[in-house]
């Protein structure tokens, strides 16, 4: 079932960007534009959010889109692709149950880039994403 749904709104976000770019904030509003951005971040197709990040990077130059969302749409094709994040948004799990950052390109202008699209330094973002969700359960499930 929840797959049926994934798939509808990945196709559906396909056609919304062949037909009329990164649905932005003139077009679906923010909210709209959000939910474009979600359904791209974890479609799980990397060409289209290839495509998906070069509309939006479009959309974000003309204020139309959320440079955060960019962002982070960035570091998720990164890690698709196996390169180097340039946000620093992502995390990994260690086997000790606590979180280490996904590789960084060019990690002395990290808070630059950081800055440039909003987002906090990244001594803040990680203290608030470990105070959030640690201690990670790294055990394999029983039974």
């Amino acid at each position: 079932m929840i797959s049926g749904i994934y798939a509808e709104h990945t196709h559906l976000l396909r056609s919304t960007l062949a037909e009329h770019g990164w649905p932005g904030y003139r077009l679906v509003g923010e909210q709209g534009s959000k939910a474009a951005w979600q359904i791209a971040t974890h479609c799980g197709d990397g060409a289209l959010q290839a495509r998906a990040l070069e509309l939006l990077g479009r959309a974000v130059r003309q204020q139309d889109a959320d440079p955060q969302h960019y962002a982070l749409l960035d570091d998720r094709l990164c890690l698709y692709r196996n390169e180097p994040q340039r946000y620093g948004t992502l995390y990994i799990p260690t086997a000790s149950g606590d979180l280490t950052i996904y590789r960084v390109r060019d990690p002395q202008r990290l808070d630059d880039r950081r800055h440039a699209v909003g987002l906090e330094p990244h001594a803040e973002y990680a203290q608030r994403l470990r105070a959030d969700v640690l201690p990670l359960d790294v055990t394999a499930p029983s039974g």
